[in-house]
């Protein structure tokens, strides 16, 4: 599963620095008049997440269930946000293709050091 995961993140960190993959998908969702489908689409996988890590006796001494369920938290509350806050969220999505590299490239590292991490694991 480390392994699994470790390649995930590698692959989402590689696709962060894509800008052009990274720009057609935010000017996809802002062009939307209704986040809903995005909004239901994360709330079902948060709660999968949840459900799935949780279900595994001994969940919380494993790495790698630990970090499904924080993917998984993270997902229901990114939807919920994106829920109750709209707006607020299509100018946080306009603020970050701002500043596109001030963003991304942190959170490339911080992808690449848990891929890196989760591989060592493994």
């Amino acid at each position: 599963m480390n392994i699994v995961l470790s390649v995930v993140f590698l692959l989402v960190a590689l696709a962060l620095l894509c800008r052009p993959l990274v720009n057609r998908f935010a000017q996809r969702l802002l062009s939307m008049p209704s986040w809903r489908p995005f909004v239901w689409l994360n709330l079902a996988i948060g709660i999968s997440l949840i459900l799935w890590a949780g279900s595994v006796p001994g969940w919380e001494q494993q790495v790698e269930w630990i970090v499904l369920f924080i993917i998984g938290v993270s997902a229901l509350l990114k939807g919920l946000g994106l829920w109750v806050f709209p707006e607020w969220s299509r100018s946080l999505m306009e603020n970050f293709l701002a500043r596109y590299w001030l963003f991304v490239l942190p959170l490339s590292l911080l992808y690449f050091a848990l891929a890196v991490f989760l591989f060592c694991l493994g």
